[in-house]
């Protein structure tokens, strides 16, 4: 059976006491049949995502498991739903778009099994990736109750680096990224909340991209990577950008990151894509 968490198989490493980023990094000692294990769940997120609780998603497990080929009506649903970010054997995903889903697909699962924070926050909503990895907009949400009993949020951005420049590089893009456009992608992913939310969350989708532009003690940000492990941050300097960009954001919680280095990451999406299509 697959673990209930990811998080342990990562093995992840906080930032010292003291670092004016908050941070986390691990991978890069996952091996088999950790490896696989690893895979075989975040495939399974993947496609959770994709599909919701559709029958294609049942559909899917049953045949991934060994289990007998769809009908055709529902083989062909199952296809569209993993297309849309894992490509079909016969039109194989953009390489890039693949390891950027994967590495939006980390951050979920690590996000919403953290929790409490170091700094006392309990999480209460992470906000689901988007199922498609090109579609525009913010890429993650998370809502915690912080030691007070407020509610406050956490908006990120999550790449995927394989340049041969420095990791830093691909952080600073994504810090600027939430600079510029940061009150879009939470008008984006808080409006339509507001139909639905009661209460407490009800208000805090409401003056979301206000608290926002206020830079609000209840507001932050974070930046997530995945990569290879030989890009692994050395120390928090990697993450400084963060700061630069968000000098408002005076506490160092208020300005997280998070990079997952695989030995292979090119090859772990390649994995996880394989699962996905032994479902099909």
């Amino acid at each position: 059976m697959k673990p209930a968490t990811l998080t342990p198989l990562l093995d992840l490493s906080e930032s010292a006491a003291g670092s004016r980023v908050s941070y986390f990094v691990g991978g890069a000692n996952l091996a088999e049949p950790a490896r696989e294990v690893a895979a075989q769940l975040i495939a399974d997120d993947g496609m959770r995502v994709a599909c919701g609780n559709t029958l294609a998603f049942d559909s899917w497990r049953a045949r991934r498991d060994g289990g007998a080929p769809h009908p055709s009506a529902r083989r062909q649903a199952v296809e569209t739903y993993a297309s849309i970010a894992f490509g079909l054997p016969g039109a194989p995903p953009n390489t890039d778009h693949l390891q950027g889903h994967v590495a939006e697909l980390i951050w979920n699962r690590v996000l919403g099994e953290r929790e409490t924070c170091m700094d006392g926050r309990r999480l209460v909503k992470a906000h689901s990736v988007k199922a498609d990895p090109t579609e525009p907009g913010g890429d993650g949400l998370v809502i915690y109750r912080d030691s007070a009993g407020d509610l406050v949020f956490r908006l990120w951005e999550i790449k995927k680096h394989a340049a041969t420049a420095r990791i830093s590089a691909t952080i600073n893009r994504a810090s600027s990224q939430l600079e510029g456009r940061g009150h879009e992608y939470l008008a984006k992913l808080a409006a339509p909340e507001t139909l639905t939310a009661e209460g407490e969350l009800l208000d805090l989708y409401g003056e979301m991209v206000e608290l926002w532009f206020d830079r609000s003690a209840r507001a932050g940000v974070g930046v997530a990577v995945g990569t290879t492990k030989d890009n692994a941050p050395r120390d928090g300097r990697t993450f400084r950008s963060i700061r630069t960009r968000f000098p408002a954001f005076t506490s160092a919680t208020q300005t997280e990151g998070l990079v997952v280095a695989l030995p292979d990451f090119a090859g772990f999406a390649d994995r996880v894509k394989e699962i996905v299509w032994s479902g099909l």
